[in-house]
């Protein structure tokens, strides 16, 4: 059994403080005089409990312990209720290695193992490890075709906490495999990442709190209400700070993406697909292609005037990524439509695109324009009974009722003439959306469950709609609505020969 690297103690006191820190600001540093019997106490409870997770943290280091044999890892837990997780090698769906700027100064990295289980020990995490021990431990779950010498092995695992240098040429042979690159983002991709992406716009949060830590210090009321008038009275000095606040906002948004997706890397080689990306904060994801359950292509409003995309995969792993910022399944957010597609059948080349996808009869848009609107509805009666004078007018409630009728008419036409399927031999493939649109292919075999229903509205005019369910954490589910009705109970035959995709699969793995 081997502990986690020394190192671990400190990354963990590194987190503890970053993720304290606005409250220790709040109770110590703004409220530092306050008598009131909630920053009172609250001091004391925030001193304890800092206290107590400081003594948990070092306690953890010498009790938690971790091992393998048999392709399963042992993972031991608890300082005072003793805790084993087991998790085989088979079980492992996802691998994500991450490297912060703490990783980055300390010459270290860490790296997650995601499995479809769901519960306590559904990942193994190893939040601080050397590249080399990192290097081994993920060799152990995605063997390659070369391996590393077993000199080599043991000098790995020594190395994470003896420190002792062991040859990269022995580690790192057993990583160079025939990876091929299929994607690097241009410096134009970039750019209009910067735009679409509107994360020129994170900069007002970020204003809006730093105003709210210095107010204490910002002048009077009234001298700021004096300075705004002055503004007002020179429209050139007003015109300057404007311009001034775009210039920043936009520098702000385009370093932002050049940093998260400046060295974006998309590759394959026969058995797995890997994502690397970032400038600052480094991240590797790798997913085995047969454990992908299918995929998605998302575009909003402003990606569609673009013609971009985002490819999504979907695998039966719970993804444990803390950065919600950046989808960790996510190829690239913002592809060409075309590249996106190229890209898809380049990684999984079973998966088929060139499809000729069938549209919705008419019949559909009367169902989807006669469908009740819950939100209108309600909306609409909070209008009625609050009656709210916008821009003094009188009775601009039901003005703002029928723009949103009009809103929701628009989207549903629009969901008429974006909504496409089709259903191949071993494959499905739909799509639907408004404003925005979305695509879903997955194949027979990893639709676990099928379903068509249908409304009282959907009866009348002989249409259904037909859900599909993928293995994921939680449960990935599709819906496409209002199909003809023979269409439907067509899919529900097709999928019932998914018997014959599983026992042709099992017969080929057996093989």
């Amino acid at each position: 059994m081997m502990r986690y690297h020394p190192l671990t103690v400190v990354f963990r006191i590194y987190q503890l403080v970053k993720n304290n820190l606005f409250f220790a600001i709040i109770l110590f540093v703004f409220n530092k005089g306050s008598e009131f019997w909630l920053w009172e106490y609250g001091r004391y409870v925030f001193l304890f409990y800092i206290i107590t997770r400081l003594l948990y943290i070092v306690a953890a280091w010498f009790v938690e312990k971790y091992e393998w044999k048999d392709s399963t890892f042992y993972i031991h837990k608890g300082i005072f209720v003793k805790h084993t997780g087991t998790i085989p090698f088979s079980k492992i769906q996802n691998v994500t290695m991450k490297k912060t700027i703490f990783h980055k100064i300390a010459g270290l990295t860490s790296i997650t193992f995601e499995t479809a289980m769901d519960g306590e020990d559904d990942a193994i995490h190893f939040e601080v490890l050397s590249k080399k021990h990192a290097e081994f431990l993920l060799d152990l779950v995605q063997p390659r075709k070369q391996n590393i010498p077993q000199k080599a092995q043991v000098d790995a695992v020594q190395s994470d906490n003896q420190k002792e240098d062991v040859p990269d040429a022995e580690l790192t042979q057993v990583r160079e495999t025939n990876r091929t690159v299929h994607f690097k983002p241009r410096r134009k991709d970039l750019w209009k990442a910067s735009f679409t992406s509107l994360s020129f716009l994170a900069i007002i949060p970020i204003i809006g709190g730093a105003f709210d830590y210095l107010e204490p210090f910002l002048p009077e009321t009234d001298q700021v209400k004096g300075i705004f008038q002055v503004l007002l009275d020179s429209w050139w000095l007003l015109f300057a700070i404007i311009m001034l606040a775009v210039i920043v906002a936009v520098s702000f948004g385009v370093a932002r993406t050049f940093i998260r997706y400046g060295k974006h890397e998309i590759s394959s080689d026969g058995t797995y697909i890997y994502i690397d990306r970032g400038v600052l904060d480094e991240s590797y994801f790798s997913i085995e292609k047969s454990k992908i359950q299918g995929l998605e292509m998302q575009q909003t409003w402003l990606k569609r005037i673009f013609g971009l995309a985002e490819v999504k995969l979907i695998s039966s792993a719970k993804t444990t990524n803390t950065d919600e910022s950046v989808n960790v399944n996510s190829l690239y957010p913002f592809l060409p439509v075309k590249e996106a597609c190229q890209l898809i059948e380049e990684l999984l080349p079973a998966y088929q695109l060139d499809a000729k996808l069938d549209r919705l009869p008419r019949k559909s848009l009367w169902v989807k324009l006669l469908r009740p609107s819950w939100i209108w509805i309600i909306a609409t009666v909070g209008l009625a009974y609050f009656k709210p004078d916008f821009f003094q007018i009188d009775q601009a409630w039901w003005i703002l009722s029928l723009i949103l009728l009009c809103f929701i008419l628009l989207q549903r036409v629009l969901d008429y003439l974006h909504t496409r399927y089709a259903v191949m031999s071993d494959q499905v493939q739909w799509w639907y959306g408004g404003l925005t649109s979305r695509m879903f292919i997955s194949k027979r075999k990893n639709v676990i469950e099928m379903t068509y229903s249908q409304t009282r509205l959907q009866k009348h005019f002989e249409v259904a709609s037909v859900s599909t369910m993928n293995r994921s954490v939680p449960a990935h589910i599709e819906t496409i609505h209002d199909i003809p009705l023979p269409y439907a109970l067509a899919i529900e035959e097709w999928y019932l020969k998914r018997r014959e995709d599983v026992e042709l699969e099992g017969k080929s793995v057996h093989a």
